[in-house]
């Protein structure tokens, strides 16, 4: 190898091995700020299993918001009251950006299933029990999704990691991942045939794809715990091919 090539190649080296440690060191204090969110958000409360903490003062209805997750949580077999549950409260757009680890603010909420288990919410008014939409049009289905739809949403993401260990994102497919989440959230608020008719007629509300909403997967978990008479521990061993799943739901009644 000639003198220039071989000067050109260690430089080469040296300045990928620098970028490597620059890329490894970065990716270590994100891990790092991330995993500790407390310093950060200068109020909380705690108001029976729940720490709640917010970068602006929480107002005292919280504690009927909560009351409204718990309600809601009551009708998962996965949730433990005795566990303590910390929610974090967004409302600097960053804070979500950052702890949400999707590197958006357009979530309604987030939960890391994989390090700490913490829920964090986007920006709320917590005395209307609403959440603020990230954009100028409203919340879509904003009436079967208030505020404490979203927390005991994310809260089940969390129940679904204790459970079944902090992987579940590699081992289950998204329709269970997030039906579950809504079947829990939606606290009853869901009237089955209704949905299974629009479904089967193509509605867009029932197009995860084109909606964003989670109810299509409701659907789906509905079907296996309120028709089959399935437990969420049943269904998460041995989750179903969604396609022949998906046919049973069109198939004329």
């Amino acid at each position: 190898m000639k003198p220039r090539i071989r000067s050109f190649a260690r430089a080469v080296a040296r300045y990928a091995g620098r970028s490597l440690a620059i890329l490894l060191a970065v990716a270590i204090l994100y891990v790092a700020a991330s995993s500790f969110p407390k310093p950060l958000f200068a109020y909380r409360v705690s108001y029976e299993n729940y720490r709640v903490w917010s970068d602006r003062p929480i107002p005292d209805e919280i504690a009927d918001v909560l009351d409204d997750v718990t309600r809601r949580l009551r009708t998962s077999s996965l949730h433990d009251r005795d566990v303590p549950v910390e929610i974090f409260f967004c409302n600097d757009g960053w804070r979500l950006w950052l702890y949400g680890r999707s590197f958006h603010a357009r979530m309604g909420g987030a939960a890391d299933v994989w390090l700490t288990r913490q829920v964090f919410i986007r920006e709320s008014d917590i005395a209307a029990n609403r959440i603020l939409p990230s954009g100028p049009r409203p919340l879509a289905d904003a009436a079967h999704r208030p505020l404490s739809y979203f927390i005991a949403h994310e809260i089940t993401h969390v129940d679904i990691s204790r459970s079944f260990g902090r992987t579940i994102m590699l081992r289950y497919p998204r329709w269970l991942l997030e039906g579950y989440p809504d079947y829990v959230a939606k606290g009853g608020d869901f009237d089955y045939e209704e949905n299974r008719a629009l479904f089967a007629g193509g509605a867009i509300a029932l197009d995860h794809a084109r909606s964003g909403l989670y109810r299509e997967f409701h659907l789906k978990v509905a079907h296996m715990l309120d028709k089959q008479g399935r437990t969420p521990q049943q269904v998460f061993a041995n989750p179903p091919d969604e396609g022949a799943l998906e046919a049973v739901l069109r198939a004329p009644r």
